[in-house]
């Protein structure tokens, strides 16, 4: 179903495949995504303990394979999911899952890089300072990272096998419940923005949705999937490898809804409470009050080190209290939400009053 003639051109997507990828990703990292970390080590603990410490080391390295599901038949759900890969000879999922629409060159020459690493023995310095270089525009290439990727690769039918499996006991023991509630959130999400983009520009949308992420990329985009997340929100998921066809994930979860089932006191609350409970980043959001902001140009003002910065903002942003621009080769600028500030008074006066 498409959009109008408008750059870029919108294709919409939905399925609850997209979000079985996602929770795993969070429950793997709940503290970068504000969830209770004993709760989340509670979902993990229903996996046999050989499967948790196998699906612990692939998530260390791999990412949501959007550009995988949206081929996925309909309904994209789990057990379309578990049919698709089982069908994959298992020597084949690594680069299925990871490379599956990826047309741009550097992606096809990283990829017959890591084709080479099958059957290699040990992780050399020469194979380590590769992967570094793949990846020198973020801080994903860790020690962790880079010696759990090497060992996929190395031995890609094993590490297929495994995940598959990991994969089935994770849907059988947590994420089929957790379709039924996460499906009307999408459905009724997917319909809100749809109707949205008739009415507003496209990054004033994606900008709501996302609690505050402005994503001046997707100017230059021709093709953007679009498709609901239940569980990312209020973060987006994007994957901007491809020369054309660019993928968004939005946040898909109602206001109010907690990512844990039962929570009494709403989490959008509690993080921005706990944003707010910390002298650092109350002087970050002054000096954003006075001008947006770059990580770099906020740790020469306030006489801090820049990963110190990032993680504050990071904090501020998962609150929903700042808004970052996203753009090509250019750095994360910040700026104060204000409707933020005034969504956490008011969410605060909601629940001391039990409505």
């Amino acid at each position: 179903m498409n959009a109008s003639d408008q750059k870029p051109h919108i294709l919409w997507d939905q399925g609850s495949a997209y979000d079985l990828f996602v929770s795993l990703r969070i429950l793997h990292q709940p503290g970068e995504f504000g969830l209770r970390p004993s709760w989340a080590a509670g979902v993990r603990s229903r996996l046999s303990s050989p499967l948790r410490e196998s699906l612990e080391q692939a998530l260390l390295f791999l990412k949501v394979p959007m550009r995988w599901i949206y081929t996925l038949p309909e309904p994209k759900d789990a057990q379309t999911t578990l049919a698709a890969l089982k069908t994959i000879p298992a020597e084949e999922r690594l680069s299925v899952l990871t490379f599956t629409g990826c047309e741009d060159a550097e992606s096809r020459e990283f990829h017959v890089f890591l084709l080479s690493l099958a059957g290699k023995q040990r992780l050399t310095a020469k194979i380590e300072r590769q992967i570094q270089e793949h990846y020198a525009s973020s801080d994903k290439a860790t020690k962790p990272f880079i010696r759990a990727m090497f060992a996929a690769w190395a031995d890609p039918a094993a590490f297929g096998e495994v995940l598959y499996q990991a994969l089935e006991a994770y849907v059988q023991n947590f994420f089929l419940e957790e379709e039924a509630r996460i499906l009307p959130a999408q459905q009724a999400a997917l319909a809100e923005v749809q109707q949205g983009v008739k009415q507003k520009d496209l990054r004033t949308i994606l900008e709501d949705v996302s609690g505050g992420v402005r994503m001046d990329w997707i100017e230059g985009v021709e093709k953007l999937v679009l498709a609901p997340s239940f569980w990312g929100a209020p973060f987006v998921f994007f994957d901007s490898r491809g020369t054309e066809t660019n993928f968004i994930l939005f946040g898909a979860r109602p206001k109010g809804t907690p990512l844990v089932p039962g929570e009494l006191v709403p989490e959008d609350l509690l993080n921005a409470l706990k944003a707010l409970a910390d002298p650092t980043r109350l002087r970050i959001l002054r000096t954003l009050l006075e001008a947006p902001s770059t990580p770099s140009d906020l740790a020469k003002s306030l006489r801090l080190r820049p990963p110190t910065v990032i993680h504050h903002l990071h904090i501020l942003r998962l609150a929903g209290l700042v808004l970052v621009t996203v753009a090509p080769k250019a750095e994360r600028r910040y700026a104060i939400r204000k409707e933020g500030l005034d969504a956490t008074s008011s969410s605060l006066q909601d629940f001391l009053s039990g409505d």
